[in-house]
């Protein structure tokens, strides 16, 4: 069908009207305005998008690089986010370098070993002990402290009070743990109160107490026996310290408690070993006891522990647990400011809050520290789901939950490790990098650093 007339004519005069239009220079004016506008979005807007494809690339490449080290590696770096430092599946502090460096060469087996090395080994230790009356044990284990320290019943009866049957970390009651080797341990007393009459009429004895966190535990006046007083303290330092709710075996001895059973890990900042000490004529009797070579710790584990406690007792030690128990609160409130920055603006995170609540030592001990915590919500995943995936993680994170929270507290994560924890909730290194210098980091380090001048050098800085 041909178009009419009429229409050709409309259509002319729009052509007409449309070439007369393009052909004026303010037309083309705006036409080359536009044309520039648009070619200089062109590279952002690529840019953005290969950012993005970027993005998700070091995000599948990271994943990848978790799966493989964390199915193929024997040990797994944990970040203890829990607010707890002695926690079930470990405190995730670090031993000091020179210890690791001693239980290296001892290793290796291409040292002196035998009776020369034991007698150098224990010199070192003798000098650490607060009285020259005192030896020290090393043992394999905590446990293993304990038992060697119950074959002592063939010399004196051993005597636990009621009072203080407390469970150990490994959950075994304590009476049960003397138990294991020789069921000759008397109980006495009642659980609710502790008195010098409970010993009447026992010859010959020696009192086990234990400090399980609620109480410090002082000796008792037995002058009217003949009695020797023993101490287990799962959480020590063998110095005393400049925290005084935290107990020493140097305390304890001073006070007049004969024998200190502790474990070498945790504060007294040494490989998971124990620790036994107490008069040098009854500890030379354990140590040439039949049943002492398959309780003592090995060349390696005696040789870390001794070097730490000797890093424990310098002035100049430095050693990472002491640092995470003196850092100052100003120090965790500036950091957890900077993270709660970085984790706002993580998609999948719905909120993110600061709480000032304190931090233990152990779940239910009387010992506690001010702290920091990032309570936080996810997008979708509940706060157990969330602890699960990011205790899957590698490096591995322990975060507790409260409530509809996952709360992260900093008390027991290194400085260092600040990147790691952003990173682990979504933020890559180059994003963390780019928000320290949007909030002028260098400015707020300078800040902590200044608040904290007249700290010890052990503090974090």
């Amino acid at each position: 069908m041909a178009l009419p007339p009429w229409t050709i004519e409309v259509l002319r005069r729009g052509l007409t009207d449309a070439a007369r239009k393009a052909s004026e220079p303010k037309t083309l004016e705006k036409i080359k305005s536009q044309a520039t506008e648009i070619l200089q979005d062109l590279p952002q807007t690529a840019a953005r998008h290969l950012d993005a494809v970027l993005r998700s690339a070091e995000a599948g490449k990271r994943s990848v690089e978790q799966w493989s080290r964390k199915h193929t590696a024997i040990a797994i770096p944990m970040l203890n986010a829990s607010g707890v430092l002695i926690h079930e599946f470990g405190s995730g502090v670090p031993l000091p370098e020179r210890v690791l460096d001693v239980g290296r060469e001892l290793l290796a087996g291409d040292v002196v070993q035998g009776e020369a090395e034991q007698a150098r080994l224990a010199k070192r230790i003798q000098r650490l002990l607060p009285s020259q009356d005192h030896s020290l044990l090393i043992t394999a284990n905590f446990p293993a402290a304990m038992t060697a320290f119950s074959l002592l019943v063939q010399r004196r009866n051993l005597v636990v009070h009621r009072g203080h049957s407390i469970a150990l970390p490994d959950g075994t009651p304590l009476p049960e743990a003397f138990e294991m080797l020789v069921p000759l341990i008397q109980e006495v007393g009642s659980i609710d109160q502790i008195d010098p009459h409970d010993f009447d009429g026992l010859d010959s004895f020696c009192a086990i107490f234990a400090d399980g966190g609620t109480n410090p535990v002082t000796p008792l006046d037995l002058s009217g026996h003949d009695a020797q007083q023993a101490i287990v303290l799962p959480l020590a330092t063998l110095q005393s310290s400049e925290f005084e709710q935290i107990p020493s075996a140097a305390e304890m001895l001073n006070q007049g408690i004969d024998y200190v059973m502790m474990p070498g890990d945790g504060l007294a900042a040494g490989p998971s070993c124990g620790l036994l000490i107490g008069p040098t004529e009854e500890i030379e009797w354990i140590r040439n006891s039949t049943a002492w070579p398959s309780l003592r710790g090995s060349d390696a584990l005696q040789g870390m522990m001794a070097v730490a406690l000797e890093e424990a007792a310098s002035a100049q030690g430095d050693l990472p647990v002491q640092a995470l128990l003196s850092t100052s609160e100003e120090n965790l409130r500036g950091r957890a400011e900077r993270l709660a920055t970085r984790l706002s603006a993580v998609d999948t995170i719905r909120s993110c809050q600061i709480t000032a609540d304190e931090a233990r030592l152990t779940q239910t001990g009387r010992w506690r520290f001010p702290s920091r915590q990032l309570c936080l919500q996810h997008q979708t995943l509940t706060p157990a789901q969330w602890a699960k995936q990011l205790r899957d993680e590698v490096p591995s994170i322990e975060a507790s939950i409260t409530g509809e929270q996952l709360r992260i507290d900093l008390r027991w994560i290194s400085p260092a490790d600040d990147r790691k924890i952003a990173a682990a909730f979504g933020q890559s290194d180059t994003e963390n990098n780019n928000t320290e210098n949007n909030n002028t980091e260098n400015s707020d380090t300078e800040n902590s650093d200044a608040s904290q001048a007249n700290e010890p050098k052990a503090r974090i800085e």
